[in-house]
């Protein structure tokens, strides 16, 4: 008889064998991985006790000692809350400022009135009397120093003629004063 030859393995199957060994001794390294005593990155707390200690010290509020009562604080010092002298100059001055704007505002309507009242007073001329300049309206003769009383928007004013020029006039009520002109009827 004849021996039957066995088929050789093929360099497929010799290829599969490298392969389980391989697999089985990267199991065996790893189990030994694993058993391994793993170690902390902790130190031992005997060994932390004295940073401990000195952290806890460090971190301690001292009590701090108090100041004798007759001691100034330099933080706030005598009279630092006190007005400043320019500072109440220039208050002083912003409130007289105010009332003088305030007395302006008020004087406002009192202007516009004799502004008014002025528009109403329409003068026809200008002569020399006695060497005294008088302004004719509607056939009466005033002079400087007189006074003329007007009606505006219902109430009664008083006004006084305080100059008069060859082509102007100036009317003055309750310290307010206005100059107009004089416009002639007649066209040179």
């Amino acid at each position: 008889m004849h021996a039957a030859k066995l088929p050789s393995p093929s360099r497929h199957s010799r290829c599969g064998g490298v392969l389980i060994v391989s697999v089985l001794l990267a199991g065996l390294c790893s189990s030994a991985w694993a058993q391994r005593k793993s170690t902390s990155d902790l130190t031992p707390p005997a060994r932390r006790a004295t940073t401990v200690e000195l952290a806890t010290r460090l971190a301690a509020t001292p009590e701090i000692p108090r100041l004798p009562a007759k001691s100034v604080n330099p933080f706030s010092p005598a009279g630092w809350d006190a007005p400043d002298p320019d500072e109440q100059r220039l208050a002083s001055e912003a409130a007289e400022n105010a009332r003088r704007a305030g007395l302006a505002a008020q004087s406002r309507p009192q202007r516009n009135a004799l502004a008014s009242v002025a528009n109403a007073i329409q003068p026809s001329g200008v002569v020399l009397l006695g060497g005294q300049p008088t302004l004719l309206i509607r056939g009466r003769r005033v002079r400087v120093g007189d006074a003329l009383s007007a009606t505006f928007e219902g109430r009664a004013y008083t006004v006084t003629i305080t100059a008069i020029t060859r082509d102007s006039f100036t009317l003055r009520m309750n310290g307010e004063e206005l100059t107009r002109p004089i416009k002639s009827g007649t066209k040179p």
